[in-house]
């Protein structure tokens, strides 16, 4: 189609570019590029080429607005998208129409200008290819912003006006173009609404489930061993405690060899001694025991996203259960998992919850004071035997 001479109109149109140097810097040299219909790319993402596979026509913008360019391009741009320029002058209006013939020519032949010489304030980076470097500068389409902006709008009306269970789609305001966007292009403003998407959240029953995969837990006893429902059994567990304090001290002097005597000779005392003394031990198994099922809980929350084992890739040892790694501890596996406590698991898990009993202080009730466990091996070995017989 034959151009006429020093068109203003149809130079601003040509020496148009999608790719702008100043929407990096506004104190750039002006310069751009603009792509071609045969520089079309067929792929599975959002980008100026695969938009134009789509034949979507994609906005260009000046290179810098020297003189009346910004106005000279309200033309260009209601040309470009068929905007209603109505309000402006009479000779604006004819000369959009006159110039929507020149737009599809243009996008015959890719565009570059400025690109000579790169401006030292266009970021770089160095990409290694072949054992030497790359200089690539990213630049961004204003024209697909602008056309992105365009179906958001369209989106978040519907879902509006529908009243729909979806939210709007989120963006957010970057203050790209400075004080004054009209001096970088007429479409930067569309550069300053970038969609924006929540962050991933952390899961934290997924997170603490894993973790409970791979180590377990270590469990802990309280020092507040609390009787609220049976108090009349507490002054018996202060003399049970008295009673181991006083066995400590006679088998340190060599008084009494067998510690499954307690030396309490009264039949009556006997018994009330036993039960305040199982009584006090449950309880703590009790703590220990809600600890693991928590634990569990935790675990089959996300049960089906747990890692699969089939053996120990160490030891070559099958898993006892697939809710936990099999290199966490037997002891904490079986308090985890109830269906793993068998004969030697009540042994191993007794000797040591006995063992963190000893030569800890335990408070029955906040006014009463503190009650000792002797530290002492044959103390742990008679508390394991005890334990043994109310864990389950």
């Amino acid at each position: 189609m034959p151009e006429p001479e020093n068109d203003v109109f149809i130079n601003a149109l040509e020496e148009s570019v999608h790719f702008s140097f100043k929407t990096i810097n506004s104190n750039i040299e002006k310069g751009g590029l603009r792509l071609s219909t045969q520089q079309a790319l067929d792929l599975p993402y959002l980008s100026a080429r695969t938009l134009l596979n789509e034949n979507f026509l994609i906005p260009t913008d000046y290179q810098a607005n020297a003189g009346k360019t910004a106005s000279l391009f309200k033309v260009v741009k209601a040309a470009m998208l068929n905007d209603d320029i109505s309000s402006e002058e009479t000779e604006f209006q004819q000369q959009v129409e006159r110039l929507k013939p020149y737009i599809q020519p243009i996008f015959a032949t890719p565009y570059q200008a400025g690109t000579e010489d790169i401006d030292i304030r266009m970021r770089q980076l160095l990409i290694p290819q072949n054992g030497e470097y790359v200089s690539i500068s990213p630049l961004t389409a204003a024209g697909v912003n602008y056309l992105i902006n365009q179906e958001v709008d369209a989106i978040n009306i519907v879902r509006k006006e529908k009243d729909s269970e979806f939210n709007g789609i989120q963006t957010a305001v970057f203050g790209i173009g400075g004080a004054n966007p009209q001096n970088v292009g007429s479409l930067v403003r569309a550069m300053q609404r970038p969609i924006t998407l929540d962050s991933p959240k952390i899961d934290e029953n997924i997170r603490a489930a894993f973790k409970i995969f791979h180590t377990g837990f270590e469990y802990y006893i309280p020092n507040k061993i609390l009787f609220k429902n049976d108090e009349e059994i507490i002054p018996d567990i202060i003399l049970w405690s008295k009673m181991l304090e006083e066995k400590l001290i006679a088998t340190a002097q060599n008084t009494y060899q067998d510690w499954n005597d307690l030396g309490v000779f009264a039949p009556e005392t006997n018994a009330r001694v036993r039960r305040a003394e199982l009584s006090f031990l449950k309880n703590i198994f009790d703590f220990v025991n809600y600890q693991g099922h928590k634990q569990l809980q935790v675990l089959k929350t996300v049960q089906d996203r747990l890692p699969i084992y089939s053996k120990n890739e160490e030891n070559n040892q099958e898993p006892l259960t697939s809710l936990l790694h099999p290199q966490v501890r037997f002891v904490i596996q079986g308090l985890i998992v109830p269906e793993l406590r068998d004969d030697i698991w009540r042994i191993q898990f007794a000797d040591e919850l006995a063992d963190k009993i000893i030569g800890q202080s335990f408070y029955l009730r906040p006014e009463l004071p503190e009650i000792s466990i002797p530290l002492d091996q044959n103390a742990k070995g008679y508390l394991a035997r005890r334990l043994r017989e109310i864990i389950r």
